[in-house]
């Protein structure tokens, strides 16, 4: 998911939005594999709270074509649905939940990718990486967010079966990390902001956001992810990342 070779990129006046966007995956490549634990904060409108713990495993591929697994480790209701994710550069990811009551493994359909994950306001495309062909690109300038300079980018999805319209993104100018993002829905509505804080550069050159938060501006339900004990360069292999193995708890 939840998403770097040197301390920080030094930018070199980037032409297009696209040149902006490719400085910052540059920043989340790298990695090999990675492990990491998650605390997930649902938050509704009354700010009434359901906390779930999640273990989340990333192959890195060639040409960005990942393999992931998500697997919830409690509460008990929750415990053992597992989501794994092949990466598709261009276009829609292949995808397919586990769901322990039922004992079996559904595919998500490419229609259902801008449904909710779980019941939190990440949709199941939120949930691999932004890599770059699934987008166009226009630059729209450059303007302060919460003390930083950020080159604003708007992205248009060019995958089938996306339930935005539009991104507009806030990438941070000193180091193209991004520091935020506001989703517009089909019906050219608001929808959504998400915003990337805490973060880390790692011992691969990797940098990773170690908070994320979602918010719906239409219901004002939030979501809060957090990230510990993340690993990189464990030794993951390729063949664990099958839809066997999605019914076993991850060690």
């Amino acid at each position: 998911m939840f998403f770097i070779i040197c301390a920080f990129i030094v930018l070199t006046n980037p032409e297009t939005g696209r040149d902006v966007a490719g400085l910052a995956q540059k920043t989340q490549r790298g990695f090999v594999d990675e492990s990491v634990m998650t605390t997930m904060y649902l938050i509704n409108a009354r700010q009434d709270t359901v906390v779930r713990n999640l273990k989340n495993l990333t192959i890195e591929r060639a040409n960005s074509e990942d393999y992931s697994i998500i697997q919830f480790l409690n509460p008990p209701d929750v415990r053992g649905t597992s989501l794994l994710t092949y990466q598709n550069p261009r276009g829609d990811d292949q995808q397919w939940l586990y769901l322990p009551e039922l004992r079996r493994v559904k595919k998500i359909s490419s229609r259902n990718k801008s449904g909710a994950f779980m019941g939190s306001e990440f949709a199941y495309e939120d949930i691999s990486n932004n890599t770059l062909d699934r987008f166009e690109y226009h630059l729209l300038g450059e303007e302060m967010y919460e003390n930083r300079l950020c080159y604003i980018v708007e992205r248009k999805p060019l995958y089938e079966n996306s339930g935005y319209l539009k991104i507009k993104t806030w990438y941070d100018k000193k180091n193209c990390l991004i520091r935020r993002a506001e989703y517009t829905d089909r019906k050219n509505s608001l929808l959504k902001a998400l915003t990337l804080s805490d973060w880390q550069q790692y011992e691969t050159g990797t940098w990773r956001a170690n908070s994320m938060r979602m918010e719906n501006l239409q219901t004002h339900k939030i979501s809060l992810l957090r990230f510990t004990n993340r690993l990189m360069k464990i030794g993951l292999q390729e063949n664990s990342f099958n839809k066997r193995n999605l019914q076993r708890l991850l060690n």
